[in-house]
């Protein structure tokens, strides 16, 4: 029987099995990855109707598991005091198999916004909320519903 700190007794073991509201608990924060936004397969701009961000990820980070999440898109290279900016987010981590993806991305939609130039930019998305796991969709269609009922989710989830 599993304990109740995760699979290996710690929060990374949380993270991985996408408990990430026990994981932010434990750690008194919620858990972030970090990394520089990457050019994806520029589905969601140009398919979905869901611009993201893709996370290159710093390699080690504690990836929480395949899913849809609520938390924050934050960009973390502002000029000097300039502060953090942040966004409420929906966030998918997974291999894409609608579009039978093989390699694990992270990628983050900034909730209503389809104006922000990231590309290049030092980021990093707080996981708060787990929303769903990943799933595999009949077909485009069916994906964008599921897109639109997780974000409204996050959207509950984040306000």
């Amino acid at each position: 029987m599993q304990d109740e700190a995760g699979a290996d007794g710690g929060v990374r073991g949380l993270i991985e099995e996408g408990r990430v509201e026990e994981a932010a608990a434990a750690l008194g924060r919620p858990h972030r990855v970090e990394g520089v936004v990457v050019h994806g397969a520029a589905r969601g701009r140009e398919l979905l109707g869901f611009p993201t961000a893709n996370l290159d990820v710093v390699h080690g980070t504690a990836v929480p598991a395949d899913g849809v999440y609520a938390g924050r898109l934050l960009l973390t290279d502002a000029p000097e005091g300039g502060g953090e900016q942040s966004w409420p987010a929906a966030v998918s981590v997974g291999t894409n198999p609608t579009f039978d993806g093989g390699h694990r991305t992270v990628e983050a939609y900034a909730l209503d916004r389809d104006d922000l130039e990231l590309y290049g930019r030092k980021m990093a998305v707080e996981f708060a909320h787990r929303i769903r796991g990943q799933r595999r969709f009949a077909d485009v269609r069916e994906l964008i519903d599921a897109m639109t009922a997780d974000v409204a989710r996050a959207r509950e989830l984040m306000a």
